[in-house]
């Protein structure tokens, strides 16, 4: 598999392109390691998808993935079909290595791309212009830790938590992997302790409103949190709650 996940890897570095690759295909070999590639535009976005459509190495197993293409190559504007700006379609590399194709709107190379993360280990992305490497980790081994270099750590308020919180489920998925991820988690869990105590300067309904939601949320994410610290499992019914609560601010 390792062989494979190389092959996916140097065909995805040997393309001529306005994109990059980051994630875990560029940390040491794992089992399930799967490819991440984000094109800074449209017209890169739709190069690499036509590339990957009509190679034999390549296919979209997953019906949803499918229609996602089908509805992005049919489609009259492009604008239309963004979710939170951005749109991914997976493919996979001879039938087994995952390779997940992104475009997000704001993304215009590789360092607005690594600085959208949440996780310093992750921080590392390879330019397929350039052909070179820009590597923002804390040089920590398997320790993981926050991004410094992500404004949303500096700049967090009631209306952009959700997009920040939706990429806790990488505290939990690297855990798995054997690193460390408890630096992370700690700083959404103080991120909550500071949204617990959220004090709303506009006093308008919809303000009022949604400072409540934020409150009462943060709460039962901290205490999510608490539990996962304490012994790094949650279960079926504590997951659920965690994404719905995520979800609803």
């Amino acid at each position: 598999m390792k062989e494979q996940v190389t092959n996916a890897l140097n065909w995805c570095k040997s393309q001529e392109v306005a994109a990059c690759i980051t994630g875990s295909s560029l940390l040491d070999y794992f089992e399930g390691q799967d490819i991440d590639m984000f094109a800074y535009t449209i017209p890169a976005f739709n190069e690499l998808l036509f590339a990957m459509k009509h190679d034999p190495m390549f296919i979209i197993a997953d019906p949803k993935e499918e229609w996602k293409l089908n509805k992005w190559t049919s489609c009259n504007d492009y604008k239309f079909e963004l979710s939170y700006n951005m749109i991914s379609i997976k493919f996979k590399y001879n039938t087994c290595v995952d390779i997940n194709l992104i475009y997000k709107k704001k993304a215009a190379n590789v360092f607005d791309v690594l600085s959208s993360f949440d996780m310093d280990i992750i921080c590392k992305g390879y330019d397929l212009k350039s052909k070179r490497t820009l590597d923002l980790t804390s040089g920590h081994g398997k320790i993981a830790d926050w991004n410094r270099w992500n404004p949303q750590f500096r700049e967090i308020n009631a209306w952009s938590l959700n997009r920040l919180l939706r990429q806790f489920q990488r505290v939990i998925k690297y855990h798995k992997r054997g690193y460390n991820t408890d630096l992370v988690c700690l700083k959404y869990k103080s991120i909550m302790l500071d949204m617990a105590k959220y004090v709303d300067i506009w006093k308008t309904a919809k303000t009022k409103e949604k400072v409540k939601k934020v409150k009462s949320n943060s709460k039962i994410l901290i205490t999510i949190f608490e539990k996962w610290l304490e012994n790094y499992d949650l279960n079926e019914e504590e997951l659920l709650l965690l994404d719905k609560t995520i979800k609803e601010l």
